[in-house]
């Protein structure tokens, strides 16, 4: 949600168009919904892997921004365990790292949050008993940069082995502990101020007090040791100078395996290695599979042992874009290497899109190999992790057979999409798809069936980060969207989005630009194109030629987001967040004029299906409607705030499409649905559905209850009301 920075008593006091109704009588009602992922699968980045070390067949994953999951080995599909997140705990779905106990499966650590900066929530530590099921929060002294560099490194969070209250935690500022299974944290006094990476336990000895003595900690100045349990700290002699441990693991000798890169990752990095450290007599041993050179710059990531076979290694590189990056596995303790992409099969399941969204040769196994892991209970079973997605292999060790392995892309549960528009057209439109999406990073599509991503089809071409998108109420199946990487920034569909056609030219734009939010006239003729940071163009020949609108005064910072009225062509509204007001235009986007000023920041606008002129705009100080062509706005009684509004199939006896919105009335956060125009409220979501942040919000008109929400980092989940009990 944006930042809302004008008071209600301020826009009052500057006179703006704005009356506000009387508050309702009681809390929102709650009426049972059932919630369903739209099935993308994958797309976004699994940062990490973890196995419990005894416990056979339990696994985690952790996403930057995604949470965590656990895989059901019955089901064969990934549980998520965060959806319970409110919209205070957001950043909590940054699994910066995963811990699990060796004495205790049923405990699960997960050290959260996703930025670090002055703006981002301080870090929490979730802690489980029964796998992930529920958790208790307990806040951290330090933030967690679950989606910054060094992610993909780890783990940073370990139990340890010996005595399972202990817990240590690497962060920016160096190294915290906690006695109490997470319960309570402080900095361990004696650690340097660096990033830590990497926490590794050496289970071998203890101390008198029962923990384990020898502790290693990978850090941005390299590799640190304590053999008095943490008590003080020393960095380990004769290292690889100028290169960060990535994962680092121990053999049943004490034997220490070490990945590097110069950088933090997962971008970034173009040198690196593998080294094994005696830690007997101190020397470091380089066995290091193929070494950057040249044009071939990359470092490496990924890094397990197999327990059951001593001297079985498995590595891989990281951001190798030259060639492609590569696993590779040795079978005597790094003296030779057998690189496995060219004998591998990778079948990518329902995920069809995965493979045009690599589409370059030698991109096989896939980018940002920031983790791969052997299951340590069944030597053919491994895992590692993509920028969109992980695989997993059940015939690893007959790499050493005939040189094949076999993976699939085994992300069922797995919803990790940003998407940042939904739209359902109208009933008979496309062909009956009910959902079309624009999606960060990987594009989007038309979801024939939400249930099979194999049976969507994904945009071709797909350019990438896709923002805006909107289709002709009047004429469905003509659609536009717009692409940040792509040279004209926008496509246009006539077919409900089965094909799209790049437009022939774009409005001025700076390279990388933010492409913002386009909206498509009623009949499909006409089209307002607001990017980030710039003024808003027309054109009405189909994107041939893009002229900028007129009456609209563009600051140092412009921020406009446009829409198109649902039933005449001619009218647009624009509203201006620099401003604070919305503007409405009558001659197909050409000029615009001021109809409301002083209006809280808000969420974008939408115009409401088959009543021409009907406006509604969502702010953190309540829910606008206009019923003037955005003149006049007056506040939905009772919505304290609103970061997002839609609309669907009007509710049996009603006339005005059902509204949904997400955000606050009476106190009451979740998403909400009214049948009579904002005069009651039901709350649809319970605690088992946080919702914690939502990019995109629509009902559907063709089917009365059904929304469908874009929920950050969890991908496109929709609901319908939940059929009556017997």
């Amino acid at each position: 949600m944006p930042s809302f920075k004008t008071t209600l008593a301020l826009l009052a006091a500057a006179g703006a168009l704005v009356s506000l109704g009387p508050a309702l009588a009681a809390s929102p009602a709650t009426t049972s919904y059932a919630w369903r992922s739209a099935e993308v699968l994958g797309g976004g980045f699994v940062s990490g892997v973890v196995y419990h070390p005894t416990e056979k067949g339990l696994v985690y994953a952790r996403t930057d921004i995604g949470g965590a999951y656990r895989l059901d080995r019955q089901t064969g599909a990934w549980v998520a365990l965060n959806d319970d997140l409110t919209r205070a705990d957001n950043q909590l779905a940054g699994a910066l790292s995963l811990a699990v106990d060796p004495q205790d499966p049923d405990r699960l650590y997960m050290a959260a949050g996703e930025y670090t900066g002055p703006y981002a929530r301080g870090g929490a530590l979730l802690r489980s008993t029964d796998r992930g099921a529920t958790w208790a929060k307990a806040e951290l002294p330090v933030k967690i940069g679950g989606n910054e560099d060094g992610r993909n490194t780890g783990e940073r969070l370990m139990v340890d082995p010996h005595r399972g209250a202990v817990l240590l935690l690497g962060a920016k500022d160096g190294l915290y502990r906690s006695a109490d299974h997470g319960a309570t944290w402080a900095r361990v006094a004696a650690f340097p101020k660096l990033h830590v990476t990497v926490v590794a336990f050496d289970p071998v000895e203890k101390t008198q007090a029962g923990e384990t003595a020898i502790v290693y900690a990978g850090t941005s100045g390299g590799l640190l040791v304590s053999t008095d349990a943490g008590a003080t700290w020393g960095l380990v002699g004769g290292q690889p100078k100028g290169l960060i441990p990535h994962h680092l693991a121990l053999d049943a000798e004490g034997g220490v395996y070490v990945t590097y890169g110069n950088g933090l990752g997962p971008n970034g990095v173009t040198d690196g290695g593998v080294w094994r450290l005696d830690p007997d007599t101190g020397a470091w041993t380089d066995i290091t599979p193929v070494k950057p050179s040249g044009t071939d710059v990359f470092g490496y990531g990924g890094l397990s042992l197999d327990p059951s076979r001593p001297g079985v290694i498995m590595v891989s590189t990281l951001d190798r874009w030259g060639v492609g990056d590569e696993v590779f596995r040795s079978l005597d303790g790094g003296k030779t290497w057998k690189a496995l992409r060219d004998t591998s099969r990778h079948d990518v399941g329902r995920a069809t899109w995965v493979r045009r969204l690599e589409g370059k040769d030698g991109r096989q196994m896939g980018h940002w190999i920031g983790d791969f892991d052997i299951d340590p209970t069944d030597p053919d079973e491994a895992i590692y992790v993509t920028g969109y997605g992980l695989w997993r292999t059940k015939n690893l060790t007959e790499a050493d057979r005939s040189g094949r392995t076999d993976w699939r892309f085994d992300d069922e549960g797995i919803e990790e999409t940003v998407p940042l528009e939904l739209v359902s057209p109208p009933n008979g439109a496309s062909g009956g798809a009910p959902l079309v999406s624009t999606i960060g990073d990987i594009g989007g599509f038309r979801h024939d069936d939400l249930t099979s991503a194999g049976a969507s089809r994904y945009f071709d071409p797909h350019g990438g980060t896709n923002r805006g998108l909107d289709f002709a109420e009047l004429a469905p199946d003509v659609m536009v969207r717009t692409s940040d990487p792509t040279p004209t920034g926008g496509f246009r569909s006539t077919d409900g989005g089965k094909s799209w056609k790049a437009f022939a030219s774009a409005p001025p734009r700076d390279a990388g630009i933010d492409t913002g939010r386009i909206a498509l006239s009623a009949d499909g003729q006409r089209m307002v194109w607001a990017m980030r940071r710039a003024p808003p163009y027309v054109s009405s020949d189909q994107g041939q030629t893009w002229r900028a609108v007129q009456g609209v005064t563009a600051g140092d910072q412009p921020s406009f987001v446009p829409a198109s009225d649902r039933v005449n062509p001619s009218r647009f509204y624009l509203y201006d967040a620099a401003q604070g007001a919305v503007l409405a235009s009558t001659d197909g986007g050409e000029t615009f004029k001021i109809t409301a000023r002083n209006l809280p920041d808000a969420s974008p606008l939408k115009a409401v299906p088959g009543i021409e002129g009907e406006v509604w705009l969502p702010t953190r100080q309540g829910l606008m409607r206009s019923t003037h062509g955005g003149a006049d706005f007056k506040r939905i009684a009772g919505v304290d705030g609103a970061g997002l509004v839609g609309f669907g199939k009007a509710a049996p006896g009603q006339v005005h499409p059902a509204v949904f919105i997400w955000g606050t009335v009476e106190g009451v956060e979740g998403v909400f649905r009214s049948d009579d125009v904002g005069k009651t409220w039901l709350k649809l979501n319970d605690q088992r559905w946080g919702f914690a942040g939502l990019s995109a919000l629509t009902g559907d008109p063709n089917r009365f209850g059904r929304v469908y929400l874009g929920v950050h980092g969890r991908g496109i989940v929709y609901g319908d009301p939940a059929p009556a009990k017997p």
